[in-house]
C-alpha cells in the first residue's frame, strides 16, 4: 500500500536434469516475472535455451483434444481447485493416457449425437419445403415420369406474376399458384424440356426464389409429410437418449477432463517460459524479478528438490548496472487491500507507475467513492447501483472488478443520500444529516472548492515523495516541486481565509505577497541558477548570458503555466457541486412531469411509473457521466501533479487460465 512491493533480481543456476523440478517450484511460487536472457550479456552472446518443441507440440494436441471433448460433453461440474503444479516432462504421457480412455468412450457417443443432430435438422428443412407445397397435392412419382416436361417450385414475390406469365407468352408453360406467404406467391412453373433454358431465364428475371429438394422424393407429399413427422419423432427420442447418456459420461468426465485442462494448460506455459532462460553447455540460467518476501522460500524449495544442485542468487535493484541506466526496467506488482485492489485497473488505464514512484491506487479509490458519492448521492439509487454491482460481482467473473467498484459507489451514494436525506429523489421521506444541497448552494460550492484543494494538495505530497525516493533535490525548488506546494497552499490558506471571514486583514495580506514574489522568484530563478552552476563546472563554447537568458525565459513560462494550473484545477472541483446540483434538478424534473400527470389522473399507477422511469434514466445516463467526470477528475488534476508512468507490469511465470483462453480458473493442482 503506497508503494508497490519490493522485488530482487534472482538468478538460478541448475543443470539440464533438474529444470523441470525448478519449473515446478517456480509454477507453485508463481510470483516470478521472467527476465528474457536476451536483455542479459548472456543472451547478447548468444546463450539462449531452447525449448522442447516436441513436447511442447504434444501439449498442444492434447489441449485441442480435450477441448473437444469439454465442448462436446458441456460439463456442469464444480471447477478443480489446484494443490500442486505438474512437471511437464512427466505429466504429458499420464494426461495423453487419461484422455485417450475417455475419447473412446465418449467420441462414439458425440459423433452419433452429431450425426442425429445433423439428420434431424435435414429433415425439418425438406419438411418445411414440402408444407409449402402441401396444397398442390404433388405426386412425386408421377412428376419423375415426365419426359416432355420439366417443372419447378419457389416463392415469387407477388406483383412479378404477371411479368412472368408476359414473358413466357411465346412458349407453352403452366402456372400453378398454390399459395400466399407474406406478399410472396409459392408456385410451380411447368414447361416443354425444349424450353428449359427459357424457363430458367424468365424466372431469375422475376426474381423467383426456389424450393430445393431432395432428388430421390418418391410418392405423395401427404404421404411424405407423414414419413417425415415420424422420422423427426424418432431422431428426437433417440436425441433424448442419446443427451441423457452424455449428461451421464459430463458427470462422470467433466472434473477429470477440466482437471486434465488445467495441468496441460500449466505445463504448457511452464514449457514456453523456458524461451526466456539461458543455457551453457548443459546449465540452465533462469532469471527473473520476486518479491522480497519470497525469497527465503524460493531458496529453500529449489534447494530441497534439487537436493542442493541448484544455485541460488539475488541481487537488490539498485545494484544492478542496467536498472541504474535504464535499460533494464524493474516490474512493477501493485500491494493493495481487498476491496481497494478492483481500483488498480483505474490506475493502471492511466498507467503503470515506476518502480519506486507513489503507488496512488489508494488515494484513487477514496477519492473516487468521496466525488461519485457527493455527485451523486441518493439512498434508493445507491441501493440500486449497489445490487447492480453485486449482481455483476456474481455472475459476470470477467468484469469481477467493476462489480466490486460498482457496489463501493452505491454504498458511497448511499451515505451521501442520508447526508442530503434524499431517497429516490424524495427529500421528505428522511431528515438529512448534513444539508439539502439545492437549499445551501453557496455552502456545497465551497465544500467542492474545500475538497478540491485537498486533493490538489495531496497530488503535491505524492510529488514531493517522489522527488526524494528518486533523489531529484533540485527539483524541489521548482513550480511542480516544494516551493510551488508551497506557493499553492499559501493561496489557497488566503483564498480559504476570505471565504470564512469575507475580508483579509493587511498584516496577512502583506505577509501572504512577500511570501508570493519571495516563491515565485525561487521558482523563476532555480533553473537559471542550475545553469549558471553547470556552465562554470563544465564551460562550454555557448554564450553563458545567452543561455542564461533563454533559461529565464523558458522559467517565466513554465512557472506562469504551472501558476495558471493551480487556479484551473482547484475551479475544476466546482464541477463537483455543479453536478450534485444537476442531480437534484432532474429529479425536479421528473417530479414536475409525474405532477402533470397526477394532475389528469390522479396519484396512481403512471404517477409511480414516471418515477420509476425517471430513477431508471437518471441512474443509467447521470451514473455514467459522473463516473467519467470523476475520473477526469482524478486523471487531469491529481494525477497530473505527480504520476509519470512509463512502468512495466509485472508478469508472472503463470497466469490464471482465464487470462489464456480457458473457462476454467486459474490456480495449481496435483
Amino acid at each position: 500500500m503506497f508503494r508497490t512491493v519490493r522485488l530482487t533480481r534472482v538468478t538460478i543456476q541448475c543443470p539440464e536434469e533438474e529444470i523441470a523440478k525448478v519449473m515446478t517450484v517456480l509454477g507453485e511460487l508463481r510470483l516470478l516475472h521472467l527476465i528474457r536472457i536476451e536483455e542479459t550479456h548472456l543472451g547478447r552472446m548468444g546463450f539462449v535455451a531452447r525449448v522442447d518443441r516436441k513436447l511442447l507440440d504434444r501439449y498442444q494436441t492434447l489441449l485441442a483434444r480435450i477441448n473437444r471433448l469439454v465442448d462436446g460433453l458441456r460439463p456442469a461440474v464444480p471447477l478443480p481447485q489446484i494443490t500442486r503444479i505438474p512437471r511437464p516432462d512427466r505429466e504429458c504421457f499420464r494426461l495423453e493416457k487419461t484422455v485417450a480412455a475417455i475419447e473412446n468412450e465418449v467420441l462414439p457417443l458425440l459423433a452419433e449425437e452429431e450425426q442425429a443432430r445433423q439428420r434431424l435438422k435435414r429433415d425439418r428443412e425438406v419438411q418445411k419445403r414440402l408444407r409449402l407445397l402441401e396444397p398442390a397435392a404433388l405426386d412425386f412419382d408421377r412428376l419423375s415420369s415426365l419426359r416432355y416436361v420439366i417443372w419447378t417450385a419457389g416463392l415469387l414475390p407477388e406483383e412479378n406474376l404477371d411479368r412472368l406469365e408476359e414473358s413466357l407468352s411465346d412458349i407453352y408453360h403452366v402456372l400453378v399458384p398454390v399459395q400466399k406467404i407474406r406478399q410472396r406467391q409459392v408456385l410451380v412453373a411447368m414447361a416443354l424440356a425444349d424450353d428449359q433454358a427459357v424457363l430458367r431465364r424468365a424466372l431469375k428475371s422475376a426474381f423467383l426464389d426456389p424450393i430445393d429438394l431432395p432428388p430421390d422424393l418418391k410418392g405423395t407429399i401427404h404421404d411424405l409429410l407423414g414419413d417425415l413427422a415420424g422420422q423427426i419423432a424418432a431422431t428426437n427420442d433417440k436425441l433424448a437418449a442419446l443427451n441423457r447418456q452424455r449428461q451421464a459420461l459430463a458427470t462422470r468426465y467433466g472434473g477429470t477432463l477440466l482437471k486434465a485442462r488445467e495441468k496441460g494448460l500449466l505445463s504448457s506455459q511452464l514449457l514456453q517460459a523456458q524461451e526466456k532462460f539461458g543455457a551453457i553447455d548443459h546449465t540452465f540460467i533462469i532469471t527473473g524479478w520476486l518479491p522480497v518476501d519470497l525469497y527465503p522460500a524460493l531458496e529453500e524449495k529449489i534447494g530441497k528438490a534439487t537436493r542442493g544442485q541448484a544455485l541460488v542468487d539475488r541481487v537488490d535493484p539498485d545494484n544492478i548496472r542496467e536498472v541504474r541506466s535504464g535499460t533494464l526496467k524493474i516490474p512493477i506488482l501493485f500491494n493493495n487491500p481487498l476491496l481497494i485492489r478492483p481500483f488498480e485497473k483505474l490506475t493502471t488505464l492511466y498507467g503503470t507507475p515506476a518502480y519506486g514512484e507513489v503507488e496512488p491506487t489508494i488515494f484513487l479509490a477514496v477519492s473516487f467513492l468521496l466525488l461519485f458519492g457527493m455527485m451523486f448521492g441518493d439512498v434508493g439509487q445507491g441501493a440500486v447501483l449497489f445490487i447492480m454491482g453485486y449482481g455483476i460481482f456474481r455472475r459476470m467473473f470477467r468484469f469481477m472488478d467493476y462489480g466490486v467498484i460498482l457496489m463501493e459507489c452505491g454504498v458511497s451514494s448511499f451515505l451521501f443520500g442520508l447526508l442530503y436525506g434524499s431517497v429516490f429523489g424524495f427529500d421528505n421521506l428522511i431528515p438529512p444529516l448534513w444539508m439539502h444541497p439545492m437549499q445551501n448552494i453557496d455552502a456545497f460550492m465551497r465544500t467542492s472548492v474545500f475538497l478540491g484543494i485537498g486533493i490538489i494538495s495531496l497530488g503535491f505530497a505524492c510529488n514531493l515523495v517522489n522527488l526524494v525516493r528518486q533523489k531529484r533535490y533540485a527539483d524541489l525548488l521548482s513550480a511542480s516541486g516544494l516551493a510551488g506546494a508551497l506557493f499553492y497552499w499559501l493561496l489557497a490558506g488566503l483564498g480559504v481565509r476570505y471565504m470564512f471571514s469575507g475580508a483579509i486583514g493587511r498584516g496577512e495580506l502583506l505577509a501572504g505577497t512577500v511570501a508570493t514574489c519571495l516563491l515565485f522568484t525561487v521558482m523563476l530563478l532555480q533553473k537559471p541558477v542550475r545553469r549558471l552552476f553547470t556552465h562554470i563546472r563544465r564551460p562550454d563554447r555557448t554564450s553563458l548570458f545567452g543561455g542564461i537568458g533563454l533559461s529565464l525565459f523558458e522559467s517565466l513560462i513554465e512557472v506562469g503555466d504551472e501558476i495558471l494550473r493551480y487556479m484551473a484545477n482547484t475551479v475544476s472541483f466546482v464541477r463537483v457541486a455543479a453536478f450534485g446540483l444537476t442531480h437534484v434538478a432532474l429529479f425536479m424534473a421528473v417530479f414536475s412531469l409525474a405532477d402533470m400527470v397526477r394532475a389528469v389522473h390522479g396519484r396512481g399507477f403512471a404517477y409511480w411509473l414516471i418515477i420509476a422511469l425517471g430513477n431508471l434514466v437518471i441512474i443509467l445516463l447521470e451514473g455514467m457521466v459522473v463516473s467519467i467526470q470523476t475520473l477526469r477528475l482524478e486523471y487531469y488534476e491529481f494525477f497530473s501533479r505527480f504520476f509519470r508512468g512509463g512502468g512495466r507490469p509485472f508478469s508472472p511465470i503463470l497466469t490464471d487460465s482465464e487470462e489464456s483462453g480457458s473457462n476454467t480458473h486459474g490456480g495449481t493442482q496435483q
